[in-house]
């Protein structure tokens, strides 16, 4: 009996899902097919371990439809940083002032000030962040680098779509969210041991997280703060000044 062949999908795929976009990914190291929503883009994310598989996890991500609709609902609403605004920092809150003409962003206790308006205040803000950030970053690492007796290990921020941190451990190159800033410090650390880790690990394997905890200690809490608290620190971003502006 005739029946109708299946879509065609490829790695990288957008699907128009009518209530939400679907993401394909293909994943070899992956064993099974799985879902997650994209803090960052508001994408849901299927990944499967082979091409072929992509039409199953398509499948598979329209029957989480409900799942997927109601943790939608509950994303935070995209704002940028704006005066008398009160953004998390580091376990606590800084308060955003306003200053004058294009001051740098200065931090004086709790309060955090910067000249401009719009994208510029926004951008002198998030540009303080990722200093402090890169900062900590180089500190911790640097702190658990040497634990493992790895040395020149290089430190660099990105703003990725869904992850905390990547290592490629060949090139000894450690990548963080700036936004882990935000996040209270013993959160940002364990990222830190977490990805220092993998300069002898490149697995998540047993062997892994024996290395993180023996770096760190008790890692399951911060890991389950991000994974509960993690996306509020998604919401922040520039605004557009005009059709021709992209975020800084």
């Amino acid at each position: 009996m005739w029946s109708k062949p299946r879509p065609a999908y490829s790695a990288g795929q957008l699907v128009d899902c009518g209530t939400f976009q679907l993401r394909l990914k293909v994943n070899s190291r992956s064993r099974r097919i799985s879902l997650r929503l994209d803090n960052k883009t508001g994408e849901a994310v299927v990944s499967a371990p082979r091409l072929r598989d992509l039409p199953q996890a398509v499948d598979f991500a329209l029957s989480r439809s409900d799942w997927i609709a109601g943790h939608l609902a509950e994303r935070p609403v995209m704002q940028a940083f704006a005066p008398e605004m009160d953004i998390p920092y580091r376990g606590g809150y800084l308060r955003l002032r306003q200053a004058s003409g294009r001051a740098a962003a200065r931090r004086e206790g709790d309060v955090l000030s910067a000249g401009g308006d719009g994208a510029a205040y926004h951008r002198r803000i998030e540009r303080f962040l990722r200093l402090e950030a890169q900062r900590f970053a180089e500190q911790h690492t640097e702190l658990y680098a040497q634990q493992l007796g790895v040395s020149g290990v290089r430190v660099s921020l990105i703003d990725p779509k869904g992850r905390w941190g990547s290592c490629t451990p060949g090139r000894k190159a450690i990548r963080y969210s700036w936004r882990l800033i935000m996040a209270p410090d013993e959160v940002f650390a364990y990222v830190c041991a977490h990805e220092a880790a993998h300069l002898r690990h490149p697995h998540h394997g047993p062997d892994f997280w024996a290395e993180v905890e023996a770096l760190f200690g008790a890692y399951a809490p911060k890991r389950q703060w991000l994974r509960s608290e993690g996306v509020g620190l998604f919401v922040y971003a520039a605004p557009q000044d005009g059709p021709s502006s992209t975020q800084d």
